[in-house]
């Protein structure tokens, strides 16, 4: 699948933004192929600078794949992008490490998009990766500070581009435009705007569970409260004394210690860095770092 055609070529597009996606990536293009659906899918790739198997891995599966240079990447940009050099009137997006569960999620996932304009599944922890998924995403209370509070009580429940289906005529009327980070977010944003709904598929999930490190937990955070700060939602001093005060997320973390659930420095210290990074990437971001 190379070049470009009409949007009328398949029926479905996945897109993925790809870089150094490794055997995860692969295991996603293996469960795109092996949906059990009637419809003609094709998949593309938004490649930033990847040096491992990934661009093998995609031409594997007979990706399209729109290579870009890396230091010019930009979630918003990359994402328009791929959903630009798409070819169908539905667009799926996945992470790179986002695996659909079972072989029926695809239609699952469009099964809503008769009366919604937006689709969106959820992330389960992976049976299948080596590795200890992140506790304070498994027990849901990564977001737990007020920038997302603001965002919640605005736009409501999160749109997540890691596991969702947009209509093309929806995004051709509005585009993504340039967001170092929280791209969906802003794409939910301007739904909300124009009156289109979103629909969330329980019974579509991908295996999305991530692992941190110090470095990677605070340059993912400090990004997020520049990005909600973008979309009008900043977190200021007072939201930062709030959220270390407030005793909530302490219980849980004792409750998470009591079961054995943390098992790493950046989980024990996750309660406390989260407010931290958020309030830095608010307060004095100017551009995403990435490691």
């Amino acid at each position: 699948m190379t070049g470009d055609g009409n949007n009328t070529a398949f029926d479905v597009s996945v897109t993925f933004l790809t870089r150094n996606g490794g055997a995860t990536l692969k295991r996603a293009l293996k469960a795109v192929r092996d949906q059990i659906t009637d419809r003609r899918v094709e998949i593309v790739a938004v490649d930033s600078g990847s040096t491992d198997m990934t661009l093998e891995n995609l031409a594997a599966f007979d990706a399209r794949v729109v290579p870009i240079e890396s230091h010019a990447f930009n979630f918003g940009t990359a994402r328009d992008l791929a959903f630009e050099k798409s070819h169908s009137p539905i667009i799926v997006t996945l992470s790179q490490d986002a695996v659909p569960a079972d072989d029926t999620w695809l239609e699952t996932l469009l099964n809503p998009m008769l009366e919604s304009a937006v689709s969106c599944g959820k992330s389960i922890p992976d049976p299948h990766r080596g590795f200890h998924p992140f506790a304070w995403e498994r027990n849901g209370h990564f977001y737990f500070t007020r920038e997302m509070r603001k965002f919640a009580q605005r736009f409501g429940r999160g749109l997540s581009f890691a596991n969702a289906a947009v209509r093309r005529d929806v995004w051709e009327t509005l585009r993504i435009d340039p967001q170092p980070v929280g791209e969906d977010y802003q794409f939910q944003t301007k739904l909300q705007a124009k009156g289109y709904t979103i629909a969330f598929a329980p019974d579509a999930p991908v295996y999305h569970p991530h692992t941190y490190d110090l470095v990677r937990l605070a340059q993912r955070c400090r990004n997020e409260g520049l990005g909600l700060r973008m979309l009008g939602c900043p977190y200021n001093e007072l939201d930062l004394v709030r959220d270390l005060a407030s005793p909530g997320k302490y219980a849980q973390w004792a409750r998470e210690v009591r079961h054995g659930r943390i098992r790493s420095v950046s989980e024990t210290v996750f309660p406390v860095l989260r407010p931290l990074a958020v309030y830095a990437g608010s307060r004095f971001g100017r551009r995403a770092i990435w490691r």
